[in-house]
């Protein structure tokens, strides 16, 4: 199995590194007693050379910060996640969300294809949603990512990140997302926003 080819540093210590991440074979662990900005899944995100693909469950409007590296010229971009009442309140919200994304990219994403899908909070409590999140790069390497994207860029707690590395873990990943399609594609249960650049 393949691994994504990014460069993180070691730390031996077992207490708060120097660095915001620890990093083990599959896992990086985030230790807020450092007091530093989590890094690890903007760099995953700037690792990108073809597509992002976010499953969350509490977006905010301004969590469009975690793309402020990412340089791929060329990029399809696809956030799903839950239309939740503490954060995204209306329709409008959804499309300010899509829009500062849109805008705040760097200028070497020349051509970016973007889908936000936010579906209804109430389908939550029906049991119909997933509860974890998932970070997709590339179609090829897959990440269970502990806490929602607006941790990723300050936390005040400490959380971990981890990458399937086992085919049948991610082939087991793969075929539950793809269940999810039925809600995701049903208007009445979801807003949807798509964006272009040019």
């Amino acid at each position: 199995m393949s691994t994504l080819p990014i460069s993180v540093p070691s730390t031996a210590s077992s207490v708060a590194p120097t660095t915001p991440f620890e990093y083990g074979e599959d896992y990086a662990f985030y230790d807020a007693r450092t007091k530093l900005v989590p890094d690890y899944y903007q760099r995953l995100l700037a690792s990108a050379t073809k597509s992002i693909e976010i499953w969350d469950t509490y977006t905010r409007v301004d969590d469009w910060q975690v793309f402020k590296d990412v340089r791929c010229p060329d990029l399809t971009i696809t956030i799903n996640t839950i239309f939740d009442t503490k954060y995204l309140i209306t329709e409008r919200d959804v499309k300010y969300f899509a829009d500062a994304i849109k805008k705040n990219l760097h200028r070497d994403v020349a051509k970016m294809s973007l889908r936000v899908t936010a579906v209804f909070d109430k389908y939550r409590y029906e049991k119909n949603l997933w509860h974890d999140r998932f970070l997709i790069i590339d179609d090829t390497f897959y990440y269970l990512v502990g806490p929602s994207v607006n941790n990723q860029y300050g936390s005040s707690l400490s959380f971990g990140i981890h990458q399937l590395s086992k085919v049948k873990d991610i082939e087991l990943l793969k075929r539950k997302l793809q269940s999810y399609s039925t809600v995701l594609g049903n208007s009445a249960l979801r807003y949807k926003v798509s964006r272009n650049r040019p």
